[in-house]
């Protein structure tokens, strides 16, 4: 076993890696030489059918190996160790077959005996070629796992959680026995422990379970802890799936029945994309404010590049998918890359284009409120209009005797999100009938709060410059986001009734004009003029963009929904706040309402901050 003399190669002392300075023609050369030992030792095999099993054999030895000597003393010696159990068997076989004439002596029934350490050797192979084909996958697994676990936990319930936990917990277990190191965050890292006897049918086993579970348990995992990865590899996994003549019909055919301008999928249109999805983007120079801009308004339309150019391939024939093959990841790599810029810049940019009033202070736009939702957070809270400790006692002095989820709940002041009840109404703030106790009308004039009765029911209004209202209602516990229009809203813009006489406005409120209102324009048994002037008058400015209100005004309504659902849940996850710990001690009528008006002065401070940074309350 000795080098060519034709091929030089570095012993690593000389510092950095000493793998990177063997000549790729030196290992080939060591790969031939084992597979003709090992060809040697089993009788009818050739060198050629034992290149495989040799090359992992180097391979192992040459990964672990501190140097090249290293390497190369520890392929002769280990090759050594085998020829010399080889002999010994054959010497042992020669003899057991003098003695008992062929019978079952030596070998069982003439079968030559199994070399113990070649088969050792299949072994550690095997494990090799496992780690290196499953190793970086199950690490993945136990690293992001626990992340996983919590987020199924909190969005799907216990019972999911526990079966990804526990296909997590074997992936690990099946980590620690191919020999790799867990993580240091994996939780129970020390309770996994390695089989000793790691046998062929052991191995052969555990192959079977990473071929048939490990991709599918890290893809689960991607798929929440990482959506843009799992995006990225499931379209390099539908890149090839498109690569069939079949299926690539299929799509070109669908496409154009869908889109009704003809479209032409042409490579030549496909190369010019690619080009402007591949152009350079300006640096900004120092103290340049409107290079910040054109470098955003470029990285923007290599956005919009790669999405053309995603259009394009999609209808492509399968020689222009061959063509640009791989393009599927490309765009998703460029679009990734763009909006994460454009996100880090997001706040300067917005400073600097931002419209400023006499006092320098930034106006309020409509599209703040869905580019900047409310979040519930427990930090800032307001100081409660009472004191913490409500008292638990009735004024006569009788104790009520509290259930176990109360007394379970009321054993820490703050209990995991997971076990707040859900509560969808006020239980006497604001409710029908009822009267407001004076304390709460000075609160809400500190935060610019109007209260509305209308009936016998009551809500609250907040406004936010000229750009949009927000309304917040009690039975139930509702909050709608709706644009300002600079007249009062009539009941025609109304569509859903609720208790007390209020009416639920409707999501073109404050974007058209009432008697222009789509949803009232449906009810007018399709009046047609009324559709007409809808679609040419009065058009609606918001993002840059302007269009008439049948055009883009559903799209901003529907942004405007999504608000307003963030807003409802951070409401009645303030006044959740009241049911559990010390709160839920309150056993009248006047403490529960003390307590729910601590929820509303808590919200509204919670909108204000969220919408208006510097927002500062209002004395006197």
């Amino acid at each position: 076993m000795s080098a060519p003399t034709t091929t030089t190669v570095n012993d690593g002392g000389g510092g950095g890696d000493w793998r990177q300075s063997v000549a790729q023609s030196f290992r080939s050369e060591e790969v031939r030489s084992i597979a003709k030992v090992l060809a040697s030792l089993e009788p009818g095999a050739t060198s050629a059918s034992k290149t495989m099993l040799a090359m992992r054999f180097e391979e192992s030895i040459f990964k672990a190996a501190s140097g090249l000597d290293d390497y190369r003393k520890t392929i002769q010696k280990r090759l050594k160790k085998l020829q010399k159990h080889y002999a010994k068997q054959q010497k042992a076989k020669a003899g057991g077959s003098g003695e008992g004439g062929g019978g079952e002596g030596g070998g069982g029934k003439g079968q030559p005996m199994e070399n113990s350490d070649l088969t050792r050797e299949k072994e550690l192979l095997l494990e090799s070629e496992l780690r290196d084909k499953y190793g970086a996958r199950m690490l993945y697994i136990a690293k992001h796992a626990d992340q996983a676990v919590a987020a199924t936990r909190q969005k799907s319930g216990d019972h999911k959680a526990n079966v990804l936990q526990q296909h997590a917990t074997n992936a690990k277990q099946w980590a620690v026995h191919i020999g790799l190191k867990l993580p240091e965050n994996c939780s129970s890292s020390a309770s996994f422990v390695r089989q000793e006897r790691r046998d062929m049918e052991f191995l052969n086993k555990l192959k079977t379970y990473l071929e048939t579970r490990v991709e599918n348990i890290r893809s689960h995992i991607v798929k929440i802890t990482d959506p843009d990865l799992f995006l990225e590899e499931a379209l390099t996994k539908i890149d090839d799936v498109l690569l069939k003549e079949k299926v690539s019909e299929v799509f070109q055919n669908a496409l154009k029945e869908a889109d009704p301008d003809n479209p032409q999928f042409a490579e030549e249109q496909m190369k010019q994309l690619i080009e402007r999805m591949n152009a350079p983007v300006p640096i900004p120079r120092r103290n340049q404010e409107g290079d910040r801009v054109r470098a955003a308004v470029a990285r923007i339309e290599k956005v919009r590049a790669a999405a053309q150019a995603l259009y394009i391939y999609m209808g492509l024939p399968l020689a222009g998918k061959t063509m640009f093959r791989g393009s599927m990841e490309k765009c998703h790599v460029v679009v990734m890359e763009c909006l994460n810029e454009l996100e880090g810049e997001y706040d300067a940019l917005v400073k600097e284009l931002d419209d400023k009033d006499e006092k320098g202070k930034r106006i309020i736009q409509l599209e703040d409120a869905w580019n900047n939702t409310m979040q519930f957070t427990t930090e800032g809270e307001e100081t409660p209009l009472v004191e913490e400790d409500v008292a638990g006692e009735e004024p006569g002095g009788a104790k009520r005797q509290k259930t176990g989820d109360e007394a379970s709940s009321s054993s820490s002041s703050s209990p995991p999100s997971g076990r707040i009840p859900m509560v969808i109404r006020s239980r006497f703030l604001l409710a029908p009938k009822r009267k407001i106790f004076s304390s709460v009308l000075p609160a809400l004039k500190r935060k610019r709060a109007s209260l509305v009765r209308k009936g016998s029911a009551a809500c609250v209004k907040l406004e936010f410059g000229k750009a949009f209202e927000m309304t917040i209602y009690f039975v139930p516990l509702l909050v709608t986001i709706r644009a300002m229009s600079g007249e009062d809203a009539d009941d025609k813009s109304s569509t859903v009734s609720l208790g007390g006489g209020l009416r639920w406005p409707s999501l073109y409120q404050g974007l058209c004009p009432s008697d222009k209102d789509p949803t009232t324009a449906e009810n007018n048994n399709g009046n047609a003029s009324s559709s007409s002037s809808l679609n040419n008058r009065n058009n609606l400015h918001v993002l840059g963009v302007s269009g008439s209100y049948q055009s883009i005004g559903p799209i901003i309504a529907k942004k405007l929904e999504y608000a307003s659902a963030q807003a409802t849940y951070v409401l009645r996850r303030c006044f959740a706040e009241t049911t559990v710990g010390k709160s839920a001690m309150a056993n009248t009528e006047f403490e529960v309402e003390i307590l729910e008006a601590g929820a509303l002065i808590r919200f509204l401070q919670l909108a204000r901050s969220t919408y208006m940074p510097d927002w500062v309350d209002v004395e006197g």
